[in-house]
């Protein structure tokens, strides 16, 4: 059940960066880039997803919202 809730916070925090990216709002998405950071680096250490998964969304995202 843990597990669940940290990979949907994740999940939550995704679906709100995408939604301001699509709409032109930058300044939201790259505020929310701390929640998502957070949110991967909680669930690595408590093993819910690899590290390495972590750090990829975690780029990922920086990447996406920097390209916007």
């Amino acid at each position: 059940m843990r597990n669940l809730k940290r990979k949907e916070a994740i999940r939550q925090v995704i679906r709100q960066i995408r939604k301001h990216l699509s709409a032109g709002q930058k300044q939201e998405a790259q505020a929310l880039l701390a929640q998502l950071a957070k949110a991967a680096d909680k669930a690595a250490a408590r093993g819910t997803i690899h590290k390495n998964k972590a750090a990829r969304l975690k780029a990922r995202f920086m990447k996406m919202v920097a390209h916007a």
